[in-house]
């Protein structure tokens, strides 16, 4: 804690954080609601965006004070004001100059806040971050000057920026409003770099979120702008990845030893330094891949890829710093480079560290390396990729616990990669995290009091009940996850917890209270807000809850009580979208990006990655219940029959085969079908083998797409296996009537839930599995085999069991290409996807 405060004293010293040569004199800006004040702008503008945005905060300022004293103070440029009139300056004015405030001498966010002969002036040194006179968004620009208006607003005007937009700011009334004469009030904020999900000017400059400063940031990875797939794939193959003796363009990963290669992602670093950036971004691909080229695997003298990646970003630091001088470097420590370089301990002296992992040892392990002139941090806090997906996420005690954590370890940007998809229910954790970043040794609780009492005022009582039960529960799973201790990861259990049936009560009668309390308009429509959400939030914890109580005991009277919720949450999302599955804006707000304003499939499922529900929210309850299906009911199974006798490729009814049964595939919703496959299934000590029948018309045509290309997108046959047994990872094969036209992959290997290939795919993997096809007479048959070692498990024993599933895709004419006919032998009433683990069978082995 004493090291938090002697950081952050630093800042305010070193900006110069004084009250000097004040007085007791004091200036009234207003009083009895009368004024003669204005508001002047300058009249002259290097940039017209600056113009742009400082008339903003001018007419934001005005509308507080009106909404404090009623008094509509004139907004004017500079060059229309009468020398006689007191005034409130904002920016670079002449008349500041004229009273020796110099704004270009302000550094980075810096701002000032002064008093002279009774004039206010709020400064700062307001330009473009990178030098342009190009008019672009607020991010773009540093704008000090809307800094200091909207820390004079909150200081003296009582000002709180709660929500963005007009809607969501407050200023209490006020009979008047003094300040003392001589006032000089100059900071740095925290960060100089504040960038990813961005709201609008003046909360965002509030809360401290207020853009990219001097940095060029890509939002996370640069070598896709170095050396773009589009520009170099087909002329220049060997800028890319060499996989299983090919040159792979398909994901943008680099041969990193090329040293054409190396020019391009110098090159782009150049380009935007030498564009007006102070700082640049270098980073690898997503999901990153090693080149297994020959030079590659020499390439710095070591096998681990991640010191491969710290060798030639530090090569690069380092001609940097001699081709330009005092211009910066931000390397991105991700996957793989989580983890401090091991192979030298220290860089060149103009690298930033942007951290991906920031806990407590990750900032210890950096301690070591010398040669970094500060971090930043590219923040997992929010988003729809946690895994409580849409819904709130963090405490104002986690809020906290993180800024305090920074401020303490040298972090000077932060970058959101996710924020604001829950305003109404999240929305004191965000003002919290925003004001902890004007001074982290505040407390949280203080502040999210501060925020109750400002957005609900008269219901204010019942709202502090509200969130405070919503706080707590969610404090649990902040702390679980801060010590990678989650229990599993399925977001159903953790919902269904953080919303149990108590707190839902507790939340909803003082929610309905606090509406009966409402009687200002601002307060209305805020809580408007927070019940939409909380509506939301109550039927996907409900339908939880119910679900949950039907896998418990699946009848009719169960599905009945559940498939209701579902339906209604249905017509609630499809209330919220348009007709092309838009999100329709929040009425009367505009400023508000709903949920995010996520797809309507992503809201489905209350998210993606580890935060997708999948059952019951993907049910066609009208289907099942139409077909009276109970879904889960009862899971489909069979025998894998042991190998007794010869295994025939194409003849399945002599030799080992004669003694396996036949199984049908059905519709994969058990509709009907109208091409009929059949299969049987056998194994001896070192494979298993299917022998499969299908229907298939001979004017039909397949081609072939060789080794993992698009065999899914024309008749073929999928067989799904996992034989580990959790339905979390699985191996997926994929064939077409064609020789040598076949698709294999794995899925579930991939741990890291930041990865981009986390729950989906790996087609990377490639297994020695065979198959032998023949066509005749309107059929196709096939045989498969499979080795065990291919899939890293041993023989399987009499009883062991794997999940498993067999499918047919069958596209009846040229115009199914996205949409085949689906059959299934473990039928998925859930959705129309083959590949869903959920919906596998079992194979019991004899």
């Amino acid at each position: 804690m004493k090291r938090i405060w002697l950081i952050f004293t630093l800042f305010a010293v070193l900006a110069g954080n004084l009250s000097a040569g004040q007085t007791e004199a004091s200036v009234f800006l207003w009083k009895d609601g009368k004024s003669g004040y204005r508001i002047i702008l300058p009249s002259k503008y290097e940039n017209q965006g600056i113009r742009l945005y400082l008339h903003q905060a001018a007419e934001r300022l005005q509308s507080a004070i009106k909404e404090a004293s009623g008094v509509v103070m004139p907004i004017a440029e500079e060059d229309s004001l009468d020398a006689k009139t007191p005034a409130i300056f904002i920016g670079n004015t002449l008349e500041a100059q004229r009273q020796g405030i110099i704004p270009a001498s302000l550094p980075d966010f810096s701002y000032l806040i002064a008093v002279r002969n009774g004039n206010v002036f709020l400064c700062g040194n307001d330009r473009h971050g990178f030098g342009s006179r190009k008019s672009e968004s607020y991010v773009q620009y540093i704008l000090g000057s809307v800094k200091a208006v909207v820390v004079f607003m909150e200081n003296y005007l009582g000002t709180r920026f709660l929500y963005p937009g007009e809607v969501g700011t407050s200023t209490p009334r006020s009979a008047g409003l003094s300040v003392p004469e001589g006032l000089s009030q100059k900071r740095t904020p925290m960060l100089n770099y504040a960038a990813g999900r961005n709201y609008e000017l003046m909360y965002d400059y509030a809360n401290n979120n207020f853009g990219k400063g001097a940095y060029w940031s890509y939002g996370g990875h640069s070598y896709y702008s170095a050396v773009p797939v589009r520009k170099y794939g087909k002329a220049h193959p060997e800028y890319f990845i060499m996989q299983g003796g090919k040159r792979d363009i398909t994901h943008g990963h680099l041969c990193i030893s090329n040293p054409a290669v190396q020019k391009l992602i110098y090159r782009e670093m150049l380009r935007r330094l030498d564009g007006g950036a102070e700082v640049v971004q270098l980073a690898q691909t997503d999901g990153y891949v090693t080149c297994e080229c020959d030079e590659c695997r020499k390439f710095g003298n070591t096998d681990d890829p991640a010191e491969k990646l710290w060798i030639l970003h530090r090569q690069l630091a380092e001609k940097l710093k001699q081709d330009r001088p005092g211009k910066k470097v931000m390397i991105i420590a991700y996957a793989p480079t989580w983890e401090p370089p091991r192979t030298f301990q220290e860089f060149p002296g103009n690298v930033i560290i942007e951290l991906c992992r920031y806990d407590r040892k990750t900032f210890e392990q950096w301690s070591k390396i010398k040669g970094i002139c500060g971090f930043t941090a590219y923040v997992y806090n929010w988003g729809e990729y946690p895994m409580p997906g849409i819904t709130a996420k963090r405490t104002p005690a986690f809020c906290a616990r993180q800024i305090r954590l920074f401020a303490a370890n040298r972090i000077r940007g932060i970058y959101r990669c996710g924020f604001g998809e829950a305003m109404g229910m999240e929305g004191p954790a965000y003002y919290v995290y925003g004001k902890l970043l004007d001074d982290p040794l505040q407390k949280p609780e203080t502040l999210a009091d501060e925020f109750y009492r400002s957005a609900f005022q008269e219901a204010a009582v019942p709202m502090q009940i509200f969130y405070r039960q919503l706080f707590e529960r969610l404090e649990a799973f902040s702390v679980q996850e801060e010590n990678h201790a989650l229990p599993g990861s399925n977001p159903r259990v953790l919902l269904g917890a953080v919303y149990a049936p108590d707190a839902l009560e507790i939340m909803e009668k003082n929610l309905t209270l606090a509406e009966n309390l409402a009687v200002s308009p601002k307060v209305k429509k805020r809580l408007e807000l927070v019940r939409r959400e909380f509506d939301y939030t109550r039927n996907l914890a409900v339908c939880i809850h119910l679900y949950n109580a039907y896998r418990l005991m699946p009848d009719w009277h169960s599905f009945n009580r559940l498939g209701e919720w579902i339906e209604a949450r249905n017509r609630m999302l499809n209330s919220w979208y348009d007709t092309e599955n838009r999100m329709k804006p929040v009425p009367g707000w505009p400023e508000i990006r709903f949920m995010g304003n996520v797809a309507r499939g992503m809201a489905l499922n209350n998210g993606r990655l580890i935060a997708q529900l999948g059952a019951p929210f993907t049910w066609n309850i009208k289907m099942l219940r139409d077909k009276k299906i109970l879904p889960g009911a009862k899971r489909k199974q069979l025998t894998v029959k042991k190998a007794a006798g010869p295994i025939t490729a194409v003849d399945f009814t002599q030799g080992a085969w004669s003694q396996a049964q036949w199984h049908e595939l059905n519709n994969i919703q058990l509709g009907t079908i109208s091409e009929k496959t059949s299969f049987k299934v056998i194994y001896d000590s070192e494979n298993i083998y299917f022998g499969i029948v299908t229907e298939l018309p001979e004017q039909r045509k397949v081609r072939g797409v060789g080794q993992d290309g698009e065999a899914y997108c024309q008749d073929c046959i999928e067989i799904f296996l996992d034989p580990f047994g959790f339905r979390e990872k699985f191996f997926h094969f994929v064939y077409n009537p064609v020789p040598g036209s076949r698709y294999d992959a794995v899925f579930g290997m991939i741990e890291d839930p930041l990865h981009p290939l986390y729950k989906r795919e790996d087609i990377s993997w490639n297994g020695q599995w065979e198959i032998i096809s023949k066509r005749e007479k309107n059929l196709w048959t096939s045989f498969v085999r499979i080795p065990f070692r291919e899939l890293g498990v041993r023989t399987p024993g009499s009883g062991d069991r794997w999940n498993f599933n067999l499918g047919r895709q069958a596209f009846l004419s040229a115009s199914m290409k996205w949409n085949g006919e689906l059959s299934l032998w473990s039928p998925n009433l859930e959705t129309m996807r083959m590949d869903s683990p959920d919906a596998f069978g079992e194979a019991v082995f004899e």
